[in-house]
């Protein structure tokens, strides 16, 4: 076997910044940038990354591949709140023989009292391993006598072997970054290309040397002064908006394969993964205990029970998942372990579907939180997730089974209204995944007494429909829709909760709540709030500007019955008008209805999210509604105390 050559050892490469002397080494440190009081272009941050430095070399020969990636961060701590940024977590893949973590080293930077240069290296007891899921470990570790003004350093190696991803370069982050640069170094055969996201143009160099007989060409990337990241609501993702770079790495370049369009690529990629071992050889094995359930299905009509009864079979041997990932390994032994990564809990029901006489193909997407994939940039890299397409009579389904609470039936929440690429035979191609029913479906039915005391004592009958049945159930749940369901008025107490369905996909989740409302008074005047149980329900859109383009994720349907009865002892002061607001574009409703007699309140509510994408541009007429409907919304029931 040809012997690896590490360009990077042997063409040790010196850090320069364009226009400026060479960046600092590791362990040394300019007294300056102890001194610095706040970002020079970013004034507010709490903390700023000086360098980030980000070096690849890749060998290959005729029987393995290596990449070697070097990774280098200093941190500028300007007061507490930056502390958090001096927390390093370092994820890795565990597998033995696949990845290895080497060289890892860290550095603090202070000044004492007579303003000298203290620096404190970690030692090895300093860093905590851990394992965060099936073949995921995490490294640990903070930096002792971290303090405002503090500086902090840590470096790493990553080696792998038969892998061919380059990491993307990830310009920004949620600090500013003062210098970031990205070296790739190839042999001359292979081919780098890079697409960049969120940038028009970046700083970069390219040249050939030589070592030994063996010719390599280095890619230098490089950018200055970047401002952090700022989070907006329902941005699509971080990796979607962040400035980055992600690469395109053909070991073997030729002619052809520089000619080669992205269609023909994606093509080729598609038919080289159906063919592997990793996939049409797993299709093609019996799994262990599985043939009564295959012959068991094979007598299930409709073809969609069918495809519900070995989804069930495998959510029931499979209830955890581990990495999410569109590659899988052994699904003969992820099925008697009872646990497996995503890509292998779906080959596995594949498999099945497959060997039941249902018609299924595999999906290869990235999930929401990886970023959108690019199809003009064929990278397999931007690829996370392996779902199966079935296909009953008349209808496809898109089905993730490494989803708890989820129907086989509706298309996972990670993958509507993005691109997945179809491996089938002869017809590899993308496919998007789209689904106009409202899937995030709320109905709620209150009925409460105004108390003489002034409070209301009521009950409430919620039903959860599709994905608002999984945000409610799922603990591992986006932010945004967990704290969409986790949120509570104030004044509300909760006296009981109980659930129906909770383990069955086929039918909405019931939610069924006693509770006690005391709303705000001013003298003889007592106000309810109608959102008593939609929460602190405060609009997202309160920006004047907006850098995002807006995804909401899915059409929506919520729905509000309330009624309230009134003692003789109060009257009905006043009610909010009837009302309905209508986007023009009509992507948005808002319907109030409310109605009463001398002791009764009836209030009903109705919001509809009929198209869920907006651009950047678009923001303003998006904010318009909002603001309208929330104030609207505000509105209270006013009841007044009789003399």
């Amino acid at each position: 076997m040809k012997r690896f050559l590490l360009a990077a050892l042997l063409s040790p490469t010196v850090w320069m910044a364009p226009a400026q002397k060479p960046l600092p080494a590791f362990g040394e440190i300019d007294l300056a940038d102890l001194q610095l009081s706040s970002c020079p272009f970013e004034k507010p941050a709490s903390a700023m990354k000086l360098l980030d430095l980000q070096e690849t070399s890749f060998e290959y020969d005729y029987y393995a591949t290596r990449l070697v990636t070097e990774k280098r961060v200093r941190i500028k701590v300007f007061n507490e709140k930056g502390y958090k940024y001096a927390s390093i977590r370092i994820p890795y893949y565990s597998k033995k023989r696949v990845m290895k973590i080497k060289d890892l080293e860290g550095i603090i930077y202070n000044l004492d009292a007579s303003g000298k240069i203290v620096i404190q290296k970690l030692e090895k007891k300093d860093f905590f391993k851990e394992k965060a899921e099936d073949k995921i470990g995490i490294i640990n570790f903070t930096f002792p006598n971290l303090k405002p003004g503090s500086v902090v350093e840590f470096r790493y190696r990553k080696i792998e072997k038969d892998i061919i991803q380059v990491d993307p370069w990830l310009i920004q982050d949620e600090i500013p970054v003062g210098y970031t640069g990205c070296i790739i170094t190839t042999p001359s055969t292979s081919r780098i290309k890079e697409k960049i996201f969120g940038a028009d143009s970046l700083q970069q160099q390219t040249e050939m040397y030589t070592s030994g007989s063996a010719r390599y060409v280095k890619h230098t990337y490089f950018r200055e002064n970047i401002p952090a990241f700022r989070h907006e609501p329902f941005m699509s993702s971080v990796k979607d908006n962040l400035l980055k770079v992600t690469f395109l790495l053909i070991p073997r370049a030729s002619l052809f394969t520089d000619l080669m369009g992205a269609e023909k690529r994606w093509e080729e990629f598609g038919d080289y993964f159906m063919s592997s071992p990793v996939l049409e050889g797993q299709l093609k094995k019996k799994i262990r205990g599985t043939g009564s359930i295959i012959d068991s299905a094979k007598k299930i009509s409709p073809l969609s029970d069918r495809i519900r009864f070995v989804y069930q079979r495998v959510r029931q041997q499979l209830p955890d998942k581990g990495e999410q990932t569109a590659y899988p390994e052994d699904i003969g032994e992820a099925w008697d372990n009872h646990f497996g990564s995503t890509a292998e809990i779906n080959l596995i029901l594949l498999n099945l579907l497959q060997k039941s006489g249902i018609e299924a193909y595999p999906l290869l997407f990235s999930t929401r939180d990886n970023g959108k994939v690019n199809i003009q940039f064929p990278s397999p890299g931007q690829l996370n997730g392996l779902d199966v397409l079935a296909k009953d009579s008349a209808e496809y389904f898109v089905i993730d089974a490494s989803l708890k609470y989820q129907s086989p039936f509706i298309p996972p929440f990670n993958i509507l209204n993005r691109d997945a690429l179809l491996l089938k035979k002869d017809a590899v191609k993308w496919l998007s995944v789209v689904d106009s029913r409202p899937l995030l479906k709320n109905k709620v039915h209150i009925n409460a007494l105004f108390t003489d005391s002034g409070y209301l004592k009521g009950s409430a009958y919620n039903i959860f429909y599709d994905y608002a049945k999984s945000g409610l159930l799922d603990s591992t749940s986006d932010a945004d829709t967990k704290d969409y369901f986790n949120r509570k008025a104030e004044g509300l107490k909760i006296n009981s909760i109980s659930y129906e369905n909770t383990e069955n996909d086929n039918e909405p989740l019931i939610q069924k709540v006693d509770f006690d409302y005391t709303g705000s008074s001013t003298g003889d005047y007592y106000f309810i709030n109608p959102q008593l149980l939609s929460g602190e329900n405060s609009n997202p859109f309160i920006l004047t500007t907006r850098q995002t383009d807006i995804d909401l994720g899915c059409n929506q349907e919520l729905v509000m019955k309330l009624n309230i009865e009134i003692p003789e002892s109060f009257s009905i002061d006043h009610i909010p008008s009837n009302i309905q607001v209508r986007a023009p574009d009509t992507s948005f409703l808002y319907k109030r209805i409310v109605s009463t007699d001398s002791i009764r309140v009836f209030y009903y509510q109705q919001f509809e999210i009929k198209y869920p994408l907006f651009n950047k541009e678009q923001y303003e007429g998006v904010k318009e509604f909002f603001d309208r409907v929330y104030a609207l919304m505000a509105e209270e029931i006013v009841l007044k105390k009789r003399k």
